[in-house]
Parts: structure tokens; C-alpha cells; sequence
């Protein structure tokens, strides 16, 4: 569904937020870059990697582009806690996932309530997503297929509260929405998916 259907529901969209010239060095970096399996919390502080629940990687870009995201979401900082009434005390450090094909996420919520759960879990306030890349056509090899940001819950409603809503993957796109929002990222079909992930952070529910 295009971005801006999920205005409607309070999210925040901003097309364009990276230009595709950054989007092309940012996405070349990530793909050249070592990477890690990304993880999952088990139980408590323990984080694992679990591909039946998240499969993708985290690269491991320059300390200058991380600096680079940090320094843009900073200046949007102000904006987001506006439009999501929130008072937050700063910015996570941006991760760069990498998604090849058969790579995915399931459905979860970015901050846990769980009396047992650690506060880089509970201290997140609003989740941020930039792409990199976006949905294209097949004859375009910078774009993918699949790996559609999901969100659930968003009619408030418990009988469509399983009815997922895809966001159609723009490049430069940033989409930001309340960390206990139920989101997914379905299975890339083709080619790589290019993301960069953020949060907004605080001390209180």
C-alpha cells in the first residue's frame, strides 16, 4: 500500500527523507560491509539468533555513516515526539539490516512490557525505518520483491487485529510508528532489501 494510506493511522511518513544519491552510497557500503545474524530476545537480557523468527543481517558500516543517520535523525527528533506526543531522552544507534532473498521478520512489537525484559527493550518509545532501496521492477537490480514492512492492529479493532497492512518499500522512504505497534517484515522474493532501523528512546513508559 503506498506510504501515505498509513498517515491515516498515525504513523509518520516521509518520502525522499535520504536522497537516492545517499540511498545508492549508504546501500553500497551495507552490501560490501561484514554482518552479523541479527538477534532476538529469548527470555530476559539474552538475545539469540533464532531464523525461524528473524532472518536478516546486520552490517557493519563505517562509524561515519552511522554518525551521519544519527546526526539526520536528531534533527527530525523534535517532530516525531510532537507528532507522537512522546518525551524521549535520545536516539538508539542505527542498525543496517540487510535482507537477501528468503530473509524475513515476524510479527512483533519493538518495546516489551515483560516484568523480566531489559530496558534497552521497555525503553523504547518510536521506531524508525528508512529504505534504502524500494519495490521495483524485476529488470531494475537495485530494487527487490517482497519484504513488505507489515503493521497489524492498526483498525483497533480485535476481530482485524490479524490483518496485515504492507507498506510498499520507496527508495529514501522513512516510516515511523509507536514501538508497540505489531509489525513484520514478510519474505523477500527478489534481490536485497536495504533498511536502515532506529528508535526513540525513554526513561517511562
Amino acid at each position: 500500500m503506498n506510504a501515505d494510506f498509513f498517515r491515516t493511522f498515525g504513523l509518520y511518513v516521509a518520502r525522499d527523507f535520504f536522497d537516492r544519491d545517499l540511498c545508492a552510497r549508504l546501500r553500497a557500503e551495507a552490501r560490501a560491509a561484514a554482518a552479523d545474524p541479527a538477534t532476538v530476545r529469548q527470555q530476559g537480557a539474552e538475545y539469540i539468533v533464532d531464523e525461524e523468527v528473524r532472518r536478516t543481517q546486520l552490517a557493519r558500516v563505517s562509524e561515519a555513516s552511522e554518525q551521519l543517520v544519527e546526526r539526520r535523525l536528531m534533527a527530525l527528533k523534535g517532530t516525531l515526539e510532537r507528532h507522537f506526543r512522546a518525551t524521549t531522552s535520545g536516539i538508539r544507534w542505527p542498525q543496517f539490516l540487510v535482507y537477501r532473498e528468503g530473509d524475513f521478520f515476524r510479527p512483533h512489537a519493538d518495546s516489551s512490557a515483560a516484568d523480566d525484559a531489559p530496558s534497552v527493550s521497555t525503553g523504547r518509545r518510536v521506531s524508525i525505518v528508512i529504505f534504502l532501496n524500494g519495490e521495483g521492477d524485476p529488470a531494475d537490480d537495485e530494487s527487490y520483491a517482497g519484504g513488505s514492512l507489515t503493521f497489524y492492529g492498526l483498525m483497533h479493532d480485535a476481530r482485524a487485529d490479524d490483518r496485515g497492512f504492507p507498506v510498499t518499500g520507496e527508495t529514501g522512504l522513512l516510516v515511523a510508528f509507536p514501538s508497540q505497534l505489531v509489525h513484520s517484515v514478510t519474505p523477500v522474493t527478489r534481490g536485497m532489501r536495504f533498511t536502515i532501523v532506529s528508535w526513540l528512546e525513554g526513561t517511562t513508559p
